[in-house]
């Protein structure tokens, strides 16, 4: 039977020192959590109110029997999205060895939680990370792992996702046009809101550097054929009324998180934990673990990440065990939009 360990570190400081490490390993690997951003919610659901045009909003209360408020955009449909439990645990084999260390043991056991830690959190944040690279180019998402399985659809239009006519890397490709043609519909689609960013890789961002038409608007005048770099690229799209480019490569054990053959419109990027959007969120809920009283968390810190160090006697050793309910919502899928140019 395992025991709530707390001699090194508490439940609610180690759950501090994992949220902090979620933020560290996001902010250097890239997220995108940058525009479905980390925003905690006091419940295991949440509820949306997406139109036929795929706009969408947060339901919002009502008295009971009352009809349920729709937006100005016409016909809707409510949606129920469960927030998922996700974690993992990890033992750190190595405290057997521990107790014949004297006063050192203490300090060795709170180094093997905190590293065991990053990694179950690490883990927590790569499959948060590949959730929302699929939410985002799909529209939706596809669950089957552990005997859950779950397929939900956000309901975004057909029409926000296209191909350019002639791909990028091919001649006769118009990657300026492209991109005029692709934000004017983003806009009109959503009241005039504008794409904040033109998320790619770095294949498609190679592809933009050696259009010629770009290479053109960027030498201007000049006869030389220098290379051109991001900024003076973003510079041209400036001068179109156009978004800047936002380079995205993350991998998740080897594999891409998105495609690297699509440009993805997004509104403007927000702080990962901080922020908000039109598009929607990752959100979190409340977990077991952390409303359990000998965890220590307030219950306005409940959403989120919660972490706890248990012993076991047969064989002694220490577990961590890392959890969350969580799951990346398009709450106005409308706002993004996906287009496939390689």
């Amino acid at each position: 039977m395992a025991t709530l360990y707390t001699e090194t570190i508490t439940p609610q400081e180690l759950t501090g020192f994992a949220r902090a490490a979620q933020e560290d390993i996001e902010s250097k690997q890239g997220t995108l959590a940058r525009w479905l951003p980390n925003t905690s919610v006091n419940d295991v659901v949440v509820r949306t109110v997406v139109g036929k045009d795929g706009a969408g909003q947060l339901a919002q209360y009502r008295s009971f029997d009352a009809e349920t408020p729709v937006g100005a955009g016409g016909q809707a449909e409510r949606k129920i999205f469960e927030l998922l439990p996700l974690g993992l645990k990890e033992r750190i084999g190595e405290y057997d060895q521990l107790r014949a260390r004297g006063g050192d043991g203490a300090a060795i056991a709170l180094g093997g939680i905190e590293a065991a830690t990053i990694r179950t959190v690490r883990a927590i944040s790569d499959r948060l990370e590949v959730a929302r690279g699929q939410a985002l180019e799909t529209g939706g998402l596809s669950i089957n792992e552990n005997g859950l399985v779950q397929t939900p659809s956000f309901g975004r239009p057909a029409g926000n996702t296209v191909t350019a006519a002639t791909l990028w890397n091919a001649s006769g490709a118009k990657v300026l046009d492209d991109l005029q043609t692709w934000d004017e519909a983003y806009s009109d689609a959503n009241d005039g809101a504008s794409v904040g960013a033109h998320v790619v890789s770095r294949k498609i961002l190679s592809a933009m550097l050696k259009d010629e038409g770009l290479r053109a608007l960027v030498r201007g005048n000049s006869t030389a054929d220098a290379p051109i770099s991001v900024d003076s690229l973003n510079a041209v799209l400036a001068a179109y009324s156009l978004a800047p480019i936002v380079v995205y490569d993350r991998k998740v054990k080897g594999q891409r998180v998105t495609s690297d053959n699509k440009v993805f419109l997004l509104p403007e990027a927000v702080d990962p934990n901080s922020g908000s959007n039109i598009l929607g969120a990752t959100f979190y809920g409340p977990t077991l673990e952390a409303m359990e009283p000998e965890y220590g968390i307030g219950a306005g810190d409940q959403p989120g990440i919660a972490v706890g160090a248990y012993k076991t006697k047969d064989p002694i050793g220490l577990w961590v065990h890392s959890n969350a309910i969580a799951l990346p919502v398009l709450v106005n899928p409308v706002a993004s939009m996906v287009a496939t140019v390689l």
